[in-house]
């Protein structure tokens, strides 16, 4: 295990402040992951993820999207965000983070929440090539669906709406449904980890069981019992997992 530390690491796009936060092992020339947080998440929700990376000698990087809470500590309105929004940050951040000397550019990954790994997918099918593998926890892909069906109540889609505790705009709803990211799933030639929960309420099974047919490299593991998110020692198992899948895409049992 690697000693490790941590340190403030904003960065500036088209005039704005993405609060992070990076995790920096102990090791040259290490692997590094993107944590993608949710809908009205924050970088909070993986500072116990990031600490298991970097003892692994893996570099973490988690943030606050622009808008992508109600509150947080990077600039931009929830009512300026959507998934390509986010898109376009996380792209200029993989960019700023494989500019870090300690950072092997060949071992960039990404990790995605929910929402959070819908738009890392957009990323990875967008850099193909650049991104060495994809991770999604409880990945949102349903939000396509859940929005087309939303949206066919009304006449026309609305200024404004509340979701999950959220203000969002009609350019959410707009981007969201201006593409297919079962098809951009198949652009990405990567290997991709998908770990979603049986009794997920919110974003169901059977949306993750369609990406894994949808990316041409896609493992699917199923945790029994757990909910949109994971907690405990569920949660203790699907981080190792996350670490034990970026060390076998490393190709070493240890970042070096």
């Amino acid at each position: 295990m690697y000693d490790f530390t941590i340190r403030q690491m904003n960065i500036f796009y088209e005039g704005k402040k993405i609060y992070g936060e990076i995790y920096l092992p102990d090791k040259e020339r290490c692997s590094a992951v993107i944590i993608s947080h949710g809908l009205n998440g924050t970088h909070e929700g993986s500072q116990d993820i990031a600490p298991v990376f970097a003892a692994n000698g893996i570099i973490a990087y988690i943030f606050d999207y622009c808008g992508g809470a109600s509150c947080n500590l990077s600039d931009g309105r929830s009512t300026e965000m959507s998934v390509l929004t986010e898109a376009r940050e996380l792209s200029h951040i993989i960019d700023e983070i494989k500019k870090i000397p300690q950072v092997n550019p060949d071992r960039l990954f990404l990790l995605g929440k929910s929402q959070g790994c819908y738009v890392s997918t957009i990323v990875a099918s967008q850099r193909n090539g650049e991104v060495a593998g994809l991770i999604g926890f409880y990945p949102g892909f349903g939000l396509q669906e859940l929005i087309s069906d939303e949206m066919k109540k009304y006449e026309q889609i609305p200024k404004r709406m509340n979701i999950l505790n959220i203000e969002v705009s009609d350019l959410y709803f707009k981007d969201i449904l201006s593409f297919d990211i079962y098809e951009l799933m198949k652009r990405y030639y990567g290997n991709v980890l998908l770990i979603h929960g049986s009794a997920d309420s919110i974003i169901p099974l059977s949306s993750a069981q369609k990406a894994q047919e949808n990316f041409p490299h896609a493992k699917l593991i199923v945790i029994e019992g757990a909910e949109h998110g994971f907690h405990g020692p569920e949660r203790e198992e699907v981080i190792q997992m996350a670490v034990d899948f970026i060390k076998k895409e490393s190709g070493l049992s240890s970042c070096e």
